[in-house]
């Protein structure tokens, strides 16, 4: 019970950082709040790590697992994210987002030879009905743009994918070394080193706004703390197949705070919104165990 009710604050606190940060896209770009969501996380998540972190605990097959973890997400799932947000949206990009659960049980059933019932395939169903419903959406609002290249959706389906191999490789460290914040913190530096590696090859634009991206981004980046370290925890309380589904309903509080926070940018259609619902009960069907 106690890693259900942590899943579903983390759902809480993402979804509502989530519809934050695209509040300020506009004024913004992508890689600049990921940057800067990614450093305000260093910078509060490692001194907490250190104080609480129980050195007996800590062995280098665990940091190794907690390292190839942090490169898939939130490194690699941060950057797919935040571009497929800016591109389609926060409704749109959460909805595609959302079927990452699916991959995480094909994955299990791949790579840990789980067996998944045949009655869960219904669910499978219901979520190819909600992307369909969402990709008819595309271009249709008024307030996103009139021609959306159906290629930016490969943005949030890489964004499913390294999340989902994500979660299988979080598990598998934190059955090693029990230390969650310690994996948080680990996640979060190397995605930084990730980010900052990308930016070689660039000029210190991002950078010498990061001033400007603190004051549009501290706020969700604080929330993005709490739901990293709360899903740590709810992963370590409960099995993958249980925490992720729960999660997965993210894009529900987005689609409550996207009409309190959003109204006039982010046009919450009727099929986006039936979309969202089949994929999410869809999920929820396909991670019954």
């Amino acid at each position: 019970m106690i890693g259900i009710i942590l899943a579903l604050f983390t759902a809480f606190t993402w979804g509502l950082s989530m519809v934050l940060i695209r509040k300020k896209l506009n004024e913004s770009n992508y890689f600049l709040a990921t940057v800067t969501v990614t450093i305000i996380g260093n910078i509060i998540l490692w001194p907490i790590a250190l104080i609480c972190t129980n050195l007996k605990n800590v062995n280098l097959q665990g940091i190794s697992f907690f390292i190839i973890a942090g490169v898939l997400a939130p490194g690699m799932t941060r950057l797919f994210y935040f571009k497929g947000m800016e591109a389609l949206g926060v409704s749109i990009n959460a909805s595609i987002y959302a079927t990452y659960p699916l991959h995480t049980s094909i994955l299990a059933v791949l790579l840990l030879d789980e067996i998944v019932p045949t009655k869960n395939w219904g669910g499978v169903i219901l979520i190819l009905i909600g992307v369909m419903l969402i990709e008819r959406s595309l271009g249709r609002s008024k307030t996103e743009p009139k021609m959306i290249c159906k290629k930016v959706l490969l943005l949030p389906l890489l964004a499913t994918l390294t999340n989902a191999s994500s979660w299988l490789i979080r598990k598998k460290a934190l059955i090693i070394c029990n230390e969650p914040l310690l994996g948080v913190a680990i996640g979060y530096s190397v995605s930084l080193l990730l980010y900052i590696f990308l930016l070689i090859p660039y000029n210190r634009w991002y950078f010498i706004n990061f001033r400007k991206g603190l004051r549009q981004f501290w706020k969700p980046s604080i929330l993005q703390i709490a739901g990293w370290i709360l899903s740590f925890y709810a992963l370590n309380y409960e099995k993958v197949s249980i925490v992720t589904p729960i999660i997965d309903t993210e894009p529900l509080f987005i689609l409550f705070f996207a009409h309190l926070y959003l109204k006039g940018r982010e046009r919450l259609s009727f099929r986006i919104t039936i979309g969202t619902v089949l994929i999410v009960i869809g999920i929820m069907l396909v991670s019954i165990r």
